[in-house]
């Protein structure tokens, strides 16, 4: 600051000026902000350790609260709370909204939805029979996908420990693919029907059947191709295609009498009195007459069942180990379509062709008990000779 006598510079905090001893003026008051004094604390009390006051520091700073916005974001390994939602789904987005995110699962529901509106329209759906097993096959499909991805442990706890098995899981595939084959026809619903068993087989062949672990190990497909098991492979193929052939008719209750008016026809035009043709599509309907097909008769899908359960046992690799009763099995099967045939012959290509095919699947019947019964000659002889010199 300049003194106003002589003009020299002199420092601002001295009153007199340095060169000439003239009283200086006053400075100028600031008009800048201090800064805000930080807010008085209370004193430490000597007899508190040194470690209190950083204690009651953070709990201070804990106590205020944050603004919006301010809260720092802990790191990852932090987040320990164990309230936490399940982690974000990252696979297909048609699968974002099913249990467990499964295909199985959404198979199971559109196999559902075909099942209960072929029942609801009273279309020519899968029977009572094949409904109650789809449930049952559903069921089991659908309590091991939940027990895989860890859900409804309840549901999945109560199935019994049988069910839970890959071979339990390979079994009812098979029984959904018999049923899609049963139901294939022209139609929206078999259409249906076949899309939820192929999500279905799809999922569970690289799930259950394919791999070291799946069932897929104990079955060689390629012996069906050798004989005589190939005789029995067309003799299955046979019947299964016979049952889409006519095997009946049956007559439509269309509530008409036979000489009704024509429809939709003037009501002053009659028809004459006469006996009308069944085959006048114009007049009768066809007679009101339909053919049913061997799938549409009772006990069909069991038929089919036993059929491609000889096939699985031909399947089987030689080193598996098999039951004393499996042997029996192709002519229990033979046996039962038999029967089925018997009570449906009609004068039909249906009965017939699948007589034939049945024919050749009971000539590998009778060879497969010749081989079990050669297999244990030996072994009778050797337990007689035993017994003998015991």
């Amino acid at each position: 600051m300049r003194c106003l006598e002589c003009g020299e510079d002199s420092n601002s905090r001295l009153r007199y000026c340095e060169n000439c001893g003239a009283t200086m003026p006053e400075p100028p008051k600031g008009t800048s902000a201090r800064a805000a004094l930080r807010p008085s604390r209370p004193q430490r009390d000597l007899a508190e350790p040194a470690y209190a006051a950083d204690i009651l520091e953070e709990a201070d700073e804990h106590s205020r609260p944050y603004v919006v916005g301010d809260a720092p974001e802990l790191p990852p390994e932090d987040k320990t709370d164990p309230g936490q939602s399940a982690p974000t789904y990252d696979g297909p987005k048609w699968l974002a909204h099913v249990p467990a995110h499964s295909p199985t699962v959404l198979g199971v529901i559109v196999v559902g939805c075909a099942v209960f509106l072929s029942a609801l329209l009273s279309s020519a759906g899968v029977g009572l029979l094949g409904t109650l097993l789809a449930v049952v096959s559903g069921t089991v499909l659908v309590a091991r996908e939940l027990r895989a991805a860890e859900q409804s442990p309840g549901f999945t706890e109560r199935m019994p420990a049988v069910l839970m098995t890959p071979e339990a899981a390979a079994a009812a595939t098979a029984v959904m693919g018999a049923l899609a084959l049963r139901s294939l026809s022209l139609g929206v619903l078999p259409l249906l029907m076949v899309a939820g068993v192929g999500l279905v087989a799809h999922d569970q062949y690289r799930k259950v059947i394919a791999g070291e672990d799946g069932v897929g190990v104990y079955f060689e497909p390629r012996q069906l191709l050798a004989m005589p098991q190939l005789v029995g492979l067309g003799g299955v193929a046979v019947c299964l295609l016979a049952l889409f052939a006519p095997w009946g008719t049956a007559k439509l209750d269309l509530g008409l009498p036979d000489n009704a008016p024509v429809p939709q026809g003037p009501p002053e035009l009659r028809v004459i009195a006469t006996q009308r043709p069944t085959d006048d599509m114009l007049y009768s309907y066809g007679g009101g007459v339909t053919h049913l097909r061997g799938w549409d008769l009772p006990a069909s899908v069991v038929v089919e069942l036993a059929l491609l359960a000889v096939l699985a046992l031909l399947a089987l690799r030689p080193e598996v180990e098999r039951p004393s009763w499996t042997r029996y099995l192709p002519a229990g099967a033979v046996a039962l379509s038999l029967a089925f045939a018997g009570l449906n012959m009609r004068l039909l290509p249906g009965p017939f062709v699948f007589v034939f095919g049945l024919g050749a699947v009971g000539f590998l019947a009778v060879q497969h008990l010749r081989a079990a019964r050669a297999a244990e000659l030996p072994l009778r002889q050797y337990e007689e000779a035993v017994e003998e010199e015991g």
